[in-house]
């Protein structure tokens, strides 16, 4: 091939460039498309990288011979001519060069984002996490639920008075959704999972527990208000302390913890005052259950509140500061109608008060504490809504009549982070019935829950993070229990627990 101009070569070069910037420029839109066009669109960009390497070298071919020709024929005209076709050639590889790093960026893109997509119906992108969680225990004195101890109970003589044992019950599944965007908002939904919900009937998986739906929820959020609906933690109680021994139900529950997970529908506002300052309020209605065991496996009852036909409100004001509003503090309250047929209605209610403060030295203080009536199918009141009432010669009513019990309790907690991988807990709680009120009821003692006046739980434990996704963790904890009529029932339980969050 002989080529005795050099402008020509030079266009040649020039056309073959412009398809290469071309493509460059497409190339930088690729990260707004699909995972699947941006694969096909580097497949051309790859076919096309070789069609133009394959051309480059037939122009460097046919440059040798230019530079051959011109060296001979005219020295001065030709130096000058060469170093102008060497200049477009080196502009060639540049561009070239420039074309395999952004599709190395792309491939790598491609790459991050097929690993954080889960394949859905929807198209949407949905997230599996969860906690693999090994529980290990001893207990020292008589529980109610030996992996698990919400209570202590009298010790029967002649009966081993304590236990020790493991369990993977308190593992956690769970998946985020991320939904379409109408209106201006944002929608999401959550559902968890745990192995909390009984235990396997075969004699050889009898610490295996079954799969039972913790929490689920949607939500639409716009910038600063959102709506959400599902079985989620009260309103008014959305925090407890630091745990990995007590997951299933968490710490301090029956034990100053307002911990039930509820059918509710919550509306929230957010003000924002400064970057740091903020204002949240709060409203929710919830279904609310009644205090123990369904009365049925396999059919579901009417609670006393779902029998009056009007749910429970809840509604809360926050204040958060700091960076992230790290701090807060809140007043809460809630309400409800108790409906229980010929022994009348009962208004369940309750105020309470909540904080979580940052303080120095890496410390922070959590808590919450409550008065009302009628919590026990909010994790409180001893395990009980209500007493019957008597007349005044102590013999019951011509017609008994449901009174709601008085309650008070709640928990506090500190915290100290001595490094990224170390953090410590210390934590009390406590929740009380008025025990001349349950006298007077005529409150059975049945069983250790329907005679329990008091509950208290003092807890502390260390937590290792040697890695983001892995932790260790010891605990103890002390149980005292009051009964009606008895001193305080005591138990010791030391907890292990090894996990990994994913």
């Amino acid at each position: 091939m002989r080529i005795n101009d050099p402008h020509i070569l030079v266009l040649r070069i020039t056309a073959v460039a412009l398809p290469m910037v071309l493509a460059l420029g497409s190339a930088q839109r690729l990260r707004a498309q699909e995972p699947q066009e941006m694969a096909a669109r580097l497949d051309r960009m790859q076919r096309q990288l070789d069609a133009t390497e394959h051309e480059l070298e037939e122009n460097r071919a046919a440059l040798k011979i230019l530079q051959d020709q011109m060296g001979a024929m005219r020295p001065a005209v030709g130096a000058e001519s060469s170093e102008s076709a060497q200049a477009g050639a080196a502009s060639l590889q540049q561009a070239v060069a420039e074309l395999r790093e952004e599709q190395s960026v792309q491939q790598a893109e491609i790459a991050v984002h097929e690993q954080a997509k889960v394949e859905s119906l929807s198209r949407y992108r949905l997230k599996v996490g969860g906690l693999v969680l090994f529980n290990a225990f001893e207990d020292d004195g008589a529980v109610d639920s030996i992996d698990v101890p919400a209570i202590a109970v009298s010790r029967a003589p002649g009966v081993s008075h304590g236990s020790a044992g493991a369990s993977m019950r308190q593992s956690l599944i769970t998946l985020d959704a991320t939904g379409p965007q109408f209106g201006g908002a944002h929608t999401y939904a959550n559902l968890q999972m745990d192995f909390f919900g009984g235990l396997s009937t075969a004699d050889y998986t009898s610490t295996a527990g079954t799969v039972r739906m913790r929490a689920a929820s949607v939500e639409t959020a716009w910038q600063s208000f959102n709506v959400h609906a599902g079985l989620e933690r009260l309103l008014i109680a959305q925090s407890s302390p630091t745990s990995y021994a007590s997951v299933g139900e968490p710490a301090m529950a029956w034990s100053g913890n307002l911990w039930a997970w509820v059918p509710q529908i919550t509306a929230e506002k957010q003000f924002d005052l400064s970057d740091t300052h903020q204002i949240q309020i709060s409203a929710a209605a919830a279904d609310i259950p009644d205090p123990g065991p369904d009365s049925s496996e396999y059919v579901r009852v009417a609670s006393a509140a779902e029998r009056s036909r009007y749910p429970g409100v809840e509604g809360r004001a926050g204040y958060s500061w700091g960076e992230s509003h790290a701090n807060g503090i809140g007043v809460d309250g809630y309400t409800s109608k108790h409906n229980y047929g010929q022994s009348g209605n009962v208004n369940a209610w309750a105020a309470l008060a909540d904080w979580h403060v940052m303080l120095p030295a890496r410390f922070t203080l959590s808590g919450e504490a409550y008065k009302g009536q009628a919590l026990g199918g909010l994790g409180g009141g001893a395990f009980k809504d209500i007493g019957t009432a008597y007349d005044y010669n102590g013999s019951y009513a011509a017609q008994a009549k449901a009174v709601g019990l008085h309650d008070a309790g709640g928990w506090a907690q500190l915290k100290f982070h001595l490094n990224s991988l170390l953090e410590f807990n210390g934590a009390f709680g406590q929740d009380n019935d008025t025990a001349a009120q349950l006298r007077a009821s005529g409150i059975s003692l049945a069983n250790p829950y329907s005679g329990l006046a008091r509950n208290r739980t003092f807890l502390g434990n260390a937590i290792f993070r040697p890695r983001a996704s892995f932790l260790l963790s010891l605990e103890y904890r002390k149980l005292e229990s009051w009964q009606i009529v008895s001193a305080a029932n005591t138990a010791q339980i030391i907890g292990m627990a090894a996990g990994y969050e994913f």
